[in-house]
């Protein structure tokens, strides 16, 4: 049961930080979220930066390894159609843990650069076994490829701008197979 309690209150906390910044998250607007009392909350993780914590550490945990297992599970022929695959998987995993995401981007001055870096790292390395004999700097293209899905799905949450998302992939993945020649 305490298990399940907590798992109920960090679903909650994640999204009412997401929505509202650290600042503005209340414990009362977690607890409202979460059905638990402010005091239930208090008792498990005894303050809301312990809450914030861990609402980061198993996001991470869990997110990391989704991501991990999108960079792994591909194997083709084509070292651009990897690419590709890739990219279109990786908007599904951000869009599916865009509040995580959200978090990490909206409270970047709370969060180890470490986190973030964590996920540039791990598509670096894959694009250097990509792309072995390039001259272009994976970690730059491993940024820039993050950064647009996390803008890309950021208009989608807000209803704005792009009417075709699946054709605004595309373009960008053929931008990045005609602009990054290896």
């Amino acid at each position: 049961m305490k298990v399940e309690t907590e798992q109920k209150i960090l679903t909650a906390a994640l999204k009412v930080f997401s929505e509202r910044g650290y600042i503005g998250a209340r414990i009362k607007f977690i607890a409202l979220e979460s059905g638990f009392t402010e005091m239930t909350i208090f008792r498990i993780f005894d303050t809301k930066e312990n809450l914030f914590k861990m609402v980061l550490i198993t996001n991470q945990e869990r997110v990391l390894k989704e991501f991990n297992s999108v960079l792994s599970n591909h194997d083709y022929e084509s070292p651009n159609q990897n690419l590709a695959t890739i990219i279109k998987h990786l908007v599904t995993l951000v869009d599916q843990n865009f509040e995580y995401v959200n978090i990490l981007i909206k409270e970047r001055k709370m969060i180890s650069d470490s986190v973030i870096k964590r996920f540039i790292s791990h598509l670096t390395q894959y694009l250097d076994k990509l792309f072995p004999e390039t001259d272009v700097d994976h970690q730059i293209i491993a940024f820039n490829i993050l950064s647009y899905l996390y803008f890309i799905i950021f208009d989608k949450r807000l209803g704005n701008t792009l009417e075709d998302r699946d054709k605004a992939v595309e373009e960008f993945i053929k931008y990045i197979k005609k602009n990054y020649k290896p």
